[in-house]
């Protein structure tokens, strides 16, 4: 892939460069051989470089250029210099999207290109900064697109150290390498303010405010979200067996595991019915690979604008990567990723376009990104999508033991002592209700309890269990559907197409089954 130096040394007529900072991509011109030359729509024409670098040098400019003038100075030869120079002259316009679609500008810059081909002594070339990817379709044949990523990890680490020396810290007050690797998706700039409020803060560099600045800055572009981490498994009850895949998958992530050679794994796809604590793994799984947990719903890079919605996928996934080492989290990817089949007549294939650049990244991504997705629903995902996860568990209606592991947690979060209560008999009266449901019926109990003037206790619980309906009556059909998808291999004690996150019983999915059959199989105008 070409990059923005590559581009200037071939001496490319038209570049179109994506970029989070004008001013990183400015600083970063500035140390490179040429002449360059600054466009907005605020300037009276073109500055060279290093005096637009200098605000307090600018001259007043009350009479701006208007972009089609600046181009037509640009195609004459007519952008001056204050001194001599030799070779190519860049110019650099800043904001290209705001004006980029004029028909005149679009005639004008294909001008400009066709003189480059035709006239040997013509030396400009232009580069259009924009925050997406905005080429118009006639110019698309004539350019090249590139990333300007954000800053790299020596990069940061160079930064870091040099505010470290001009803020004067040393010791416990210095940054620690855990800082340095959580500035990853920050631009120069942010990274410069982060330090410097944490410092006028706490008088050194805490994490927990990077964290929460980075939070902030990776939120403002309305795409993404850091999500908090301070979930732990033991917080979660049952799921023994998707707790130890997760756990042994972590030496991936670590330096040991890297020296030894592990390849990284790309994804994990939990399916199962809501309330089952799909997504909750998924935050606790942030904190037990100590790695920043980004959000993503895929519904937002959808966009009525033509071409909007590619761009923003793109924007995604270079920001993921920007961030990375990290967990990227879709939950109920098959919402998000919905109209793959019909999109080709329902929005002209803007939804496969988009799902389809998913796909290829996820293949082909070289960061160090790992994806973890829930579904509800897995029969309305693409095969395809399915395939690209290394592993797929099915996350089931919790059995007796792990239900009581659920009061017990939930209980002990009420700020009650939980061996004061029939753990046991709880667990009977929650059978086929989901860990979210036990926990409504917490909830519930505790208002029955307060309303009545006494302590919560086990009876009051279980009389709230019994008003309770199963999610086998309330889902049967769809549970139905996943259980027959996910199957079951008695030789391996596991699913066929899933694996179960904890111990399968044999008995209780038979016992399940049935009794899905039999309310499935009610007369209508009896239920």
């Amino acid at each position: 892939m070409n990059t923005l130096d590559d581009c200037l040394s071939a001496n490319r007529p038209l570049i179109f460069v994506v970029t989070e900072s004008d001013m990183e991509i400015l600083q970063h011109l500035k140390t490179r051989d040429g002449s360059f030359f600054v466009y907005s729509t605020t300037l009276a024409g073109t500055m060279p470089l290093n005096r637009y670098l200098e605000p307090k040098n600018r001259p007043a400019n009350n009479d701006a250029q208007s972009t089609g003038t600046v181009l037509e100075n640009v195609l004459n030869g007519a952008v001056r210099e204050t001194k001599a120079t030799y070779g190519f002259k860049t110019i650099i316009f800043l904001d290209c999207e705001s004006y980029i679609n004029d028909p005149q500008v679009i005639r004008r810059i294909k001008d400009i290109v066709g003189r480059y081909q035709v006239d040997e002594e013509y030396t400009y070339n232009l580069v259009m900064l924009s925050q997406r990817v905005c080429v118009p379709a006639p110019l698309e044949r004539l350019s090249e697109v590139v990333t300007f990523s954000l800053p790299s990890g020596g990069e940061l680490r160079t930064l870091s150290d040099n505010l470290s020396k001009k803020l004067e810290l040393s010791g416990k007050d210095a940054p620690t390498e855990e800082v340095v690797n959580n500035l990853k998706g920050l631009t120069l700039f942010e990274v410069e303010q982060a330090y410097l409020q944490s410092h006028g803060l706490f008088k050194k560099i805490e994490l927990d405010f990077i964290m929460n600045f980075k939070k902030s800055a990776i939120s403002k572009t309305d795409l993404l979200s850091l999500m908090e981490t301070d979930t732990s498994f033991e917080a979660i009850g049952g799921l023994d067996r998707l707790k130890k895949w997760i756990r042994k998958s972590a030496g991936g992530w670590s330096v040991e595991g890297q020296k030894f050679g592990l390849p990284l794994l790309k994804g994990l796809l939990l399916v199962g019915l809501p309330g089952t604590g799909k997504s909750l793994v998924s935050k606790a799984m942030g904190n037990e690979w100590h790695l920043p947990l980004i959000a993503f719903d895929p519904s937002r890079v959808f966009s009525s604008r033509v071409g909007d919605s590619e761009s923003n996928m793109r924007r995604v996934l270079q920001l993921v990567e920007n961030i990375a080492p990290c967990i990227l989290f879709i939950d109920e990817i098959e919402k998000g990723f919905a109209g793959l089949q019909s999109s080709s007549f329902s929005d002209s294939g803007v939804t496969a376009r988009v799902i389809g650049s998913f796909l290829t990244w996820m293949q082909e991504c070289k960061a160090p990104v790992f994806t973890i997705a829930t579904a509800n629903n897995i029969m309305a995902m693409p095969p395809e999508l399915i395939s690209r996860f290394d592993e797929t568990f099915f996350v089931n209606l919790p059995q007796k033991e792990e239900r009581m592991d659920i009061f017990k947690i939930h209980i002990g979060r009420l700020n009650r002592d939980a061996s004061k209560f029939d753990l046991s008999a709880l667990a009977d009266a929650s059978n086929r209700l989901s860990g979210r449901e036990i926990e409504q019926a917490l909830r519930e109990s505790m208002y029955d309890a307060f309303s009545v003037k006494k302590e919560l206790t086990t009876k009051i619980i279980l009389d709230v269990l019994a008003k309770k309906t199963t999610v086998t009556t309330t889902m049967a059909e769809q549970l139905q559907k996943l259980m027959d998808w996910v199957g079951y291999d008695e030789e391996k004690g596991d699913g066929i197409r899933a694996r179960f996150a904890s111990d399968p019983d044999p008995m209780d999915m038979a016992n399940v089954k049935a009794e899905i059959e039999k309310l499935l199989g009610e007369d209508p105008k009896k239920s």
